[in-house]
């Protein structure tokens, strides 16, 4: 079928575009071909579409470059830069936690206003753990006995002392109180590992640390509340309550 000649009244042929074969250059050898070959009219196209990419690619690599000289330093700077640290964010201040424990070993000295009006969660939890390992060590399993004594007693404090005092206390604050004022039954059950608590030292030391722990707590609520008229009505729940405290760690 001759590919010059097109008929459109024959539906069968069709056309064949004219093409011109590279040849085979004589002088240049049989592996050697002309470079002057055209293969057909999409050539330019190429051509051009190659050359817009590579425009394209040249606007892309600049635009980045200068969002990211004008975003002040690329990767030196982070975002987080200016974010809190994570105990602070959790509200966990170790020098917090150290002035209240110097507040509760030193009953008779000035109470400092931190201990007053901060809750921190954080000391009465260490206490909690540092008791239980204690009485673990002594061969005694109670930390469900510790978190349910310290629990109901807390609840039992804060409806107490919002019945009996004008100004209003939160559970936390009431929690911080009485978890920091747990610091002498620590050091009784320290004590407990070391010699049999269950005698007559044992009964003189469970006085002196009720007491402790009784003096520092109600000091710590009279302040708090201005209820230095009924401290004495305060001291004798707290009693009770680290009375079972030191009870617990005896026996």
């Amino acid at each position: 079928m001759p590919s010059s000649s097109f008929s459109s009244n024959d539906p069968l042929q069709f056309y064949a575009p004219p093409t011109n074969m590279p040849t085979a250059d004589s002088s240049q050898g049989l592996g050697q071909v002309s470079t002057s070959a055209s293969f057909g009219p999409g050539a330019s196209d190429f051509n051009s579409f190659g050359s817009g990419v590579g425009d394209l690619s040249g606007s892309m690599g600049g635009s980045m470059s200068s969002s990211a000289s004008g975003s002040g330093g690329g990767f030196g700077s982070s975002p987080f830069d200016d974010e809190p640290p994570l105990l602070e964010e959790l509200g966990i201040n170790f020098k917090d936690i150290w002035t209240r424990t110097l507040a509760v070993s030193l009953p008779f000295r000035t109470m400092p206003t931190l201990a007053e009006d901060d809750a921190d969660l954080a000391g009465p939890l260490v206490f909690c753990m540092l008791l239980g390992t204690c009485l673990l060590m002594a061969g005694k399993v109670h930390f469900g006995y510790i978190y349910g004594f310290g629990v109901v007693g807390c609840l039992l404090m804060y409806l107490i002392l919002n019945l009996m005092s004008d100004e209003a206390i939160s559970v936390d604050r009431t929690m911080s109180i009485l978890g920091y004022s747990l610091l002498p039954i620590v050091l009784l059950a320290i004590a407990a590992i070391i010699v049999d608590l269950r005698g007559t030292l044992g009964f003189v030391l469970a006085c002196i640390v009720i007491a402790w722990c009784t003096l520092s707590a109600t000091r710590l609520f009279e302040k708090a509340l201005s209820m230095k008229e009924q401290r004495y009505l305060v001291a004798y729940p707290v009693t009770m309550l680290y009375a079972c405290f030191a009870l617990l760690t005896i026996f």
